[in-house]
């Protein structure tokens, strides 16, 4: 079972959302193999996310949990209770430091404004992922997407630090 939290910002309608309205957040539910995934067009905040998760009937335990909405994603996650995906995709901000830990402030209609005031730094998400059990085991190689793991299933990870993962910004082509 997988969900997927992302963002049409209006300029890059991202088209596996399968929405036509751009500017809206989406959830996407994938249960089950034999079907293509199920897509939900909420309005997604920190206050809202674990109504929505329980609305759509998301188990408690599932496998992914992707979130990239580009700015609040730092306080989706943090807002999420009770859900313990075995994996968690985050899109964090490479132009921050590892060494330093921010987050925009929070904003529940903020929106990228295509600055570099966006989303929160690895440093941020990695003590975030300590508070609910999850240590950081890899950033793709563009610096935008750090991937988690739930601590209990780290028995084959051989754990690095943030530095040693830590990916600087590649944006664009």
């Amino acid at each position: 079972y997988a969900v997927e939290i992302g963002v049409e910002d209006g300029t890059e309608c991202n088209t596996r959302y399968l929405i036509e309205d751009c500017g809206w957040q989406a959830l996407q539910l994938d249960g089950n193999d034999n079907n293509p995934p199920s897509i939900k067009q909420e309005f997604i905040t920190a206050e809202n996310i674990n109504d929505l998760l329980k609305k759509y009937h998301v188990p408690d335990e599932f496998d992914l949990l992707s979130i990239d909405i580009d700015y609040n994603s730092y306080w989706v996650w943090k807002a999420i209770e009770h859900y313990s995906p075995r994996v968690v995709i985050l899109e964090y901000n490479a132009s921050v430091s590892p060494t330093e830990s921010k987050a925009v402030q929070y904003d529940p209609v903020g929106i990228w404004d295509g600055t570099n005031y966006f989303g929160a730094s690895l440093l941020a998400y990695v003590k975030l992922g300590e508070t609910k059990k999850y240590t950081l085991v890899a950033c793709d190689n563009r610096g935008i997407n750090a991937f988690f793991m739930r601590k209990d299933l780290m028995y084959h990870f051989v754990e690095k630090t943030i530095t040693e993962i830590y990916k600087s910004p590649q944006y664009g082509q």
